[in-house]
C-alpha cells in the first residue's frame, strides 16, 4: 500500500468519535487531578483552620503545642513529629513537644544552635527538606533515645515571630523515604507562622500565671510563717507550698543537728550535721531511714556562694560544672530514687547556716535561674522563721528552767509531785540524790578569734585593730558575754558525758547546776572529778573556774539548803583563796561546804563586827610587814598554831628547814606585844587570823 492511500485509509478509520473519545477521557483526567487539588486544598484549609481553632481556643502551651503535633503528623504523612522551643535565657533548644511514645523525653533532649538540623535550621533561619539517608546528612545529631535510626526522611521548619526573633523550629519525620510535596512545604511554612504568637502568647499567658500563682502563694508563705506555728508544723506547711510554687513533686527541707551544734568543742570543719524534719508530700514512714548528711566547711561555702549568686539575680557560669553538681548532690538524702532532677537552696540567717531546702522533679527537668532565685527567696524567709522558732524556744526554755530552779532554792510554787514532774520534763530524777552545785566563770580570755573553737595552743589571736575608744566598752562587753557562753557550753557538755540527767540555769558567768549522783550517793567522788574539770578548763582555754558544793539532796525540801549550801561554798572560796595584792598566780577554785570548816562559823562575825582589838592590830602588823618585806610570816604563824606549836609538824607542812622555822617565829614575835609561847593565847590569835583574812579578802 503506498503512502497516500495508507494516509487515506488512516483519516478514513479516524472518525470523529474518535477524537471525542480522546478529549473526554483527557478532560476526565484533568477534572481527576482538579478534584484531588482542590480536596487537598480543603484537607490542607481543614487543618490550618482546626490550627487556628485550637490556637484560639486555649492559652495553654502545652495544649496548643499537642494539637500541634497530631496535626502535623496527619498533614504530612510522616510518622513522628517534633517541636524544639528556644529557651533564650540558656540559648539552647529545648524538646518542648513530641508524639505520646517519646512525650518521656520532653525537657530532656537539648540542642545549641547550630547542632543537629533542628540547631541549623535555628541558626540560619532557613528549613531543610532530606527526601532520604537523613543520617547522612553531615548536620545531623544522633539521639539513641529517640530511635532515629528508623528515620529515612527529615523536614525542619523554623517557627518565627513577626520581630524576626527565633521561637522554635518543627521537624517531621518518616521511616521510608517520603517525598514532601509543596504542599506539605506551605501547610508547614503557614502553620510555623499561625503558631508562632500563639507559641508567644501562651508563654507570655502561663509566665503571668505562674507569676500570679507565686504571688498568691508567697502571701500565703508570709502569712504561715508569721504564724507562730510549732516549728515542725511551719516546715511542713512550707514544704507545701514550696511544692506549689516550685511545681516540683517532692521538697525536703533538712535542718542543722541542734545537738551537735551545742557540742561547741566539735571542730567546725567536720562538726556539721543536717538531719530531715519536713517533706511534701509527707514522707514520715520513710524519715525514719534518712540518715544524717555530714556537711564539711567547703560544701556549706560552695552553697553560700550560689545562695548569694541567686539573690543578686547572678547566673553563675559555674553552676552546672562537676565539682557543684557533686556538692549538692552529697547533700541530698534521696539518692537511687524516681526523682530525676534536684534544685537546692540553703537556709541561711545572717552569717548562720541553718539547713537546705532541696526540691525534687520526677521528670528531667532544666531548672532556670527564676527557678533558683524563686527558691532562694522562699529558703531566706524561711530561714528567719527557722530562726526566731530557734530563739522562741530558747527563752520559753529558759524561763522554764529559770522557774523550776527558783522554785526548788526558794522552796515555794508547785507541789513535790508537780517538781518531780518538771523535772523529769528536763530530763532529771528527782527520785534520785543530786548534788547542787554552782560554777562562776571567774576569768576568760576575751581575746580569742570568734571563730576558733579549738583548745589552747591552737586557737588563733585576734590580729585585727583594737576597738576605737567610742566602741571599746561595747566590743569589750560583747566580747565578754561571747566568751562565757562558749565556755559554759564546754563545761555543760563536759558535766553531762559524765553526769547524764544533770540539769543547768546559766546566767551570765554563773552556772547553777543539779548533778546527779547516782553511782556516787555520798558525793565523795565529785568535788575530785570537778576540780580535774576546773584544771583542765584552765589548761586547755586560759579560764579560770570557781565552783562551789553542796551536800547531797536526797528530798526535794533539801535542794533549798543544797543551794545556799553551793553558793556560800562559791562566796567563801573565792575569798578565802584570792591570790595576793604580790601574788599574780591565780588557780582554780573548787570548795564543798563542809571543807569550810570553821570559817562557816566566822563568816557572819566578820561582816557584823568591825571593830579592831590588839589581836587584829597584831596580826595587821605582822601582815603589813609580808607585804613590804615578801615574806609568809603571817602563814607560818597560823600553820604554827594549827600544829599546837610542835616544830616537827609546822616545818613539815610549810616544807622548811626546822632552822629557819626558829628564825621566822623570833621574827614574828618581834613584831608581837603578845607572847606566842603562851597557850591561852593561840585560841584567840587563830580565830582572829581567819577573820582578819576574811575582812582582807572584802568578804
Amino acid at each position: 500500500m503506498s503512502y497516500k492511500a495508507s494516509t487515506n485509509h488512516q483519516l478514513s478509520s479516524y472518525s470523529p468519535q474518535d477524537a471525542g473519545k480522546q478529549s473526554f477521557e483527557d478532560l476526565q483526567t484533568e477534572l481527576s487531578t482538579l478534584h484531588r487539588e482542590i480536596e487537598m486544598r480543603t484537607q490542607e484549609n481543614a487543618l490550618l483552620n482546626e490550627v487556628i481553632s485550637t490556637v484560639g481556643s486555649t492559652l495553654r502551651l502545652e495544649e496548643v503545642l499537642r494539637h500541634l503535633v497530631d496535626t502535623v503528623v496527619r498533614a504530612t504523612s510522616c510518622q513522628m513529629a517534633f517541636i524544639y522551643l528556644y529557651d533564650k535565657d540558656k540559648e539552647r533548644l529545648i524538646l518542648a513537644s513530641t508524639n505520646e511514645k517519646y512525650q518521656h523525653l520532653v525537657g530532656k533532649i537539648t540542642l545549641s544552635l547550630g547542632e543537629g538540623i533542628a540547631g541549623w535550621v535555628a541558626l540560619h533561619r532557613k528549613p531543610v527538606f532530606l527526601k532520604e539517608e537523613a543520617l547522612e546528612d553531615p548536620r545531623f545529631c544522633y539521639f539513641p533515645e529517640l530511635e532515629e535510626e528508623k528515620f529515612q526522611s527529615i523536614m525542619t521548619v523554623p517557627i518565627i515571630a513577626k520581630n524576626r526573633h527565633l521561637i522554635g523550629v518543627i521537624t517531621v519525620q518518616a521511616v521510608a523515604p517520603h517525598e514532601f510535596t509543596e504542599q506539605h512545604h506551605s501547610f508547614i511554612s503557614n502553620t510555623a507562622a499561625l503558631v508562632a504568637s500563639a507559641i508567644e502568647n501562651a508563654q507570655l499567658y502561663e509566665n503571668t500565671q505562674r507569676k500570679l500563682s507565686i504571688l498568691t502563694s508567697l502571701s500565703v508563705l508570709s502569712q504561715t510563717i508569721s504564724s507562730g506555728l510549732y516549728l515542725d508544723d511551719m516546715l511542713r506547711s512550707l514544704a507545701t507550698l514550696t511544692v506549689q510554687i516550685m511545681e516540683v513533686d517532692l521538697c525536703v527541707i533538712m535542718l542543722m543537728d541542734q545537738a551537735r551544734e551545742r557540742d561547741l568543742e566539735a571542730p567546725r570543719q567536720n562538726g556539721r550535721r543536717l538531719t530531715v524534719r519536713a517533706t511534701a508530700p509527707s514522707m514520715n514512714n520513710e524519715r525514719a531511714h534518712f540518715h544524717p548528711i555530714e556537711v564539711d566547711r567547703q560544701t556549706l561555702e560552695r552553697l553560700r556562694e550560689l545562695n548569694e549568686s541567686a539573690v543578686q539575680g547572678i547566673e553563675d557560669q559555674n553552676a552546672e560544672h562537676e565539682a557543684d553538681t557533686l556538692a549538692i548532690e552529697r547533700l541530698n538524702p534521696l539518692k537511687d530514687t524516681q526523682y530525676r532532677t534536684l534544685i537546692s537552696a540553703p537556709l541561711i540567717a545572717g552569717t548562720e547556716q541553718l539547713g537546705l531546702i532541696n526540691c525534687y522533679s520526677n521528670k528531667h527537668r532544666r531548672f532556670s535561674s527564676e527557678d533558683q532565685t524563686l527558691l532562694t527567696t522562699i529558703a531566706n524567709q524561711a530561714a528567719i522563721a527557722i530562726k526566731n522558732s530557734y530563739l522562741v524556744n530558747q527563752l520559753a526554755q529558759k524561763n522554764l528552767v529559770k522557774g523550776f530552779f527558783d522554785d526548788l532554792m526558794l522552796g515555794t510554787g508547785d507541789s513535790e509531785d508537780s517538781l518531780r514532774q518538771r523535772a523529769h520534763f528536763l530530763g532529771c530524777d528527782l527520785t534520785r540524790p543530786h548534788a547542787a552545785v554552782m560554777i562562776e566563770i571567774a576569768h576568760v580570755d576575751t581575746r580569742w578569734d570568734e571563730s576558733a573553737q579549738s583548745p589552747k595552743g591552737q586557737k588563733a589571736r585576734s590580729s585585727g585593730p583594737l576597738p576605737s575608744h567610742e566602741n571599746s566598752s561595747l566590743a569589750q562587753g560583747i566580747s565578754l558575754q561571747s566568751a562565757y557562753k562558749r565556755m559554759s557550753g564546754i563545761v555543760r557538755r563536759r558535766i553531762q558525758d559524765n553526769f547524764s540527767g544533770s540539769v543547768f540555769y546559766e546566767h551570765e558567768n554563773l552556772l547553777t547546776c543539779i548533778i546527779p549522783l547516782s553511782k556516787d550517793p555520798t558525793g565523795t567522788r565529785l568535788k575530785s572529778w570537778l576540780d580535774d574539770l576546773a584544771h583542765q578548763m584552765h589548761n586547755e582555754y586560759d579560764v579560770y573556774l570557781s565552783i562551789g558544793i553542796g551536800n547531797t539532796c536526797q528530798h526535794i525540801i533539801d535542794y533549798r539548803r543544797g543551794f545556799a549550801e553551793a553558793n556560800e561554798a562559791l562566796q567563801m572560796g573565792q575569798n578565802l583563796h584570792e591570790p595576793k595584792a604580790n601574788e599574780s598566780k591565780r588557780q582554780p577554785i573548787v570548795t564543798h561546804f563542809n571543807d569550810l570548816g570553821v570559817y562557816r562559823y566566822l563568816y557572819k562575825i566578820a561582816h557584823m563586827d568591825d571593830l579592831r582589838d590588839v589581836y587584829q592590830d597584831q596580826i595587821a602588823r605582822i601582815d603589813s610587814y609580808d607585804r613590804r618585806k615578801n615574806t609568809d610570816l603571817l602563814d607560818t604563824l597560823e600553820t604554827y598554831l594549827e600544829c599546837a606549836g610542835n616544830l616537827t609538824k609546822t616545818s613539815d607542812r610549810l616544807f622548811v628547814h626546822r632552822n629557819t622555822l626558829i628564825q621566822r617565829l623570833e621574827r614574828l614575835q618581834s613584831l608581837c606585844d603578845i607572847d606566842l609561847q603562851e597557850r591561852s593565847n593561840w585560841l584567840t590569835l587563830q580565830v582572829a587570823i581567819k577573820v582578819y583574812k576574811l575582812r582582807s579578802s572584802g568578804a
